[in-house]
């Protein structure tokens, strides 16, 4: 389904159950090169991975993305900086949009969108997304409270001239650190 548009994205209610394009489909050559994850103030890197073949995300263009985080990422509205590598193909790419729809325990929670006028054919590019994490409902604060793993998934849908070219999908359990956990990388 390549017809799929920002438009739709924006009135999604809920994390789709199934991919909307396929690898091949990629028709730019767009791939997430790995990326790093920190809290702004503290510097802390939740996150960081950066492969040496840049094939090997390509798994994930059909497969689920699965995160285990501590808690403290989505507590106090903190900012949070995520540096990624993406790489394209043989064109010129021009109007890229990425858009990441996150959703919390089956609620839409967050939504950023991130434009880029063009990136230029061969190369890799290092950009970085500064957001701020949202209020939680009194539900997810309460849960964080006593201990209990919060729940959530995102679709990430990138657009180039108005048409999705990547569609990623992934989960995240937010645990809490304090405790011995299974969560814990």
């Amino acid at each position: 389904m390549t017809d799929f548009t920002e438009e739709q994205a924006l009135k999604m209610d809920h994390a789709l159950e199934h991919f909307l394009i396929k690898l091949e489909d990629n028709k730019f050559g767009i791939r997430f090169n790995g990326f790093r994850l920190r809290d702004l103030k503290t510097g802390k890197i939740y996150h960081e991975y950066y492969p040496k073949d840049p094939y090997e995300l390509d798994y994930f263009a059909d497969h689920m993305l699965d995160y285990p985080f501590p808690n403290d990422i989505i507590k106090g509205q903190k900012q949070l900086g995520t540096s990624l590598k993406l790489v394209v193909g043989d064109q010129l790419v021009k109007n890229l949009v990425l858009l990441e729809r996150h959703y919390i325990e089956g609620k839409l929670a967050a939504n950023f969108r991130f434009v880029f006028p063009a990136f230029i054919p061969k190369s890799s590019n290092d950009v970085e997304f500064i957001y701020s994490i949202p209020k939680l409902s009194p539900e997810i604060e309460e849960k964080i409270n006593k201990g209990e793993d919060v729940h959530a998934e995102s679709d990430t849908f990138v657009f180039v001239d108005g048409k999705l070219n990547v569609h990623r999908r992934a989960k995240y359990t937010y645990y809490d650190a304090s405790k011995n956990n299974d969560n814990e990388e």
